[in-house]
């Protein structure tokens, strides 16, 4: 036995097997990125970029063409910022509108809780929007809004990171917030890439959010049933209640009251500071929990609402008055300031003098009087300044059809 030749480290048969598996998967998958993605530059150190190489790298182009493929299915069921459910009828949202709102001439009823409303559309026949109904609210994914900033359609495609479900006492089934980066405008419907019809984009507290397709269509149905009743007002306008207010009233819970209408149902038992702990034995959490039992009342509903007024406790029951009309008298428009060409009209108050101008959503007013290409500001301003029984010429443009009008007051 030689003791003087070191002996050399063998590599075991298994070890070897491993390495040359090894070597032979990283040949595989180099050649299936070639073969899978041709038009990609070969690297010279194929081991790192394999794996990005096998994953389909999402194109704008894509996108784009995604998109031009979706606008004729959706071309029949938009209208501007009315969504087609029927042959002759469809939704749109009206915003936040108070209870005293009257009604516009193609409304054929609206929530005033919500804000949507049916309406009239001229006839033509177009299948009915499919809900869409998400597996993974929290996968990322490309929605497609559509807007019509100047009356016509446009479709632009919206990155939604997730969807939180959240429950609103304003609809009839649990709604979706987005992100706040994600740039929705409330009032728009949006769909999927593949046609399918994700909802409607409404304002929730301080936050966007999304009301499902297949719930939009729900409460579609119901304001579509007949109703008998005359809308109605409680006479009272509330707010949240913040810890200092609480400290404040001794109220741990509830909403707080800032303003009561001296002639209004509310008169005789509520005042302004009292807070309103429950309605109809549920509690009142938030403003919007009073907005969805206020609003919808028709005249002569009871109401009972327990109240609170220092250490005082007690119910107070509340019969709901026929809605009177001062809409009429107010302006009624929400606007946007479009640099250089004047404002875009984003939502008109039902029964307002705007209303009753015939202005619409899409809208852009480009004459206010003596200003021109005026901002949201001076369109109110000449409004305001316009005395009672006046008048303020109003010229806008629709779709590109130039029109003028007059602001009765």
């Amino acid at each position: 036995m030689n003791h003087g030749v070191p002996r050399r480290a063998r590599v075991s048969r298994e070890t070897r097997l491993l390495l040359v598996t090894a070597l032979l998967s990283v040949g595989v998958l180099w050649i299936l990125a070639r073969i899978r993605f041709p038009d990609q530059p070969a690297s010279p150190n194929p081991v790192q970029p394999i794996l990005t190489q096998l994953a389909a790298r999402p194109r704008y182009e894509e996108l784009a063409d995604q998109i031009a493929q979706l606008r004729p299915r959706l071309d029949p069921l938009l209208a501007g910022s009315i969504l087609r459910i029927r042959n002759d009828v469809g939704l749109t949202w009206l915003g936040p509108a108070p209870a005293e709102a009257g009604e516009r001439r193609d409304v054929l009823r609206a929530d005033p809780a919500s804000g949507l409303a049916v309406v009239s559309v001229p006839f033509l026949p177009a299948p009915p929007p499919v809900p869409w109904n998400p597996g993974d609210l929290q996968q990322p994914r490309y929605l497609v809004a559509a807007e019509a900033p100047t009356g016509t359609v446009s479709l632009r495609p919206v990155f939604v990171g997730s969807l939180v479900p959240v429950e609103s006492p304003l609809w009839p089934g649990i709604i979706w917030t987005v992100p706040p980066a994600v740039g929705l405008t409330p009032g728009r419907f949006v769909f999927t890439t593949d046609g399918l019809l994700a909802g409607l984009v409404v304002e929730h507290g301080s936050r966007t959010a999304i009301v499902p397709g297949a719930v939009l269509l729900a409460e579609a149905n119901r304001l579509q049933a007949p109703s008998t009743g005359i809308p109605g007002t409680l006479g009272l306008d509330v707010q949240a209640l913040t810890p200092a207010i609480a400290r404040a009233t001794g109220a741990g819970a509830g909403v707080v009251v800032t303003r009561v209408d001296p002639g209004g149902p509310a008169a005789a038992g509520i005042e302004v500071g009292d807070v309103l702990e429950a309605a109809a034995g549920a509690p009142l959490p938030t403003p919007l929990h009073w907005t969805a039992r206020a609003a919808r009342v028709n005249a002569g509903d009871q109401l009972a609402v327990r109240v609170r007024r220092g250490t005082q406790i007690r119910e107070v029951v509340l019969v709901a008055a026929p809605r009177s009309d001062p809409a009429g008298r107010q302006l009624g428009l929400g606007m946007r300031n479009v640099a250089a060409a004047g404002s875009v009209v984003t939502n008109v108050q039902r029964g307002s003098a705007a209303d009753r101008a015939g202005l619409r959503p899409g809208d852009v007013i480009t004459l206010a009087g003596t200003a021109k290409a005026p901002t949201p500001a001076a369109i109110r301003r000449a409004f305001e300044r316009a005395p009672d029984g006046g008048a303020v010429l109003i010229a806008y443009d629709r779709s590109g059809a130039h029109a003028v009008t007059a602001l009765e007051k």
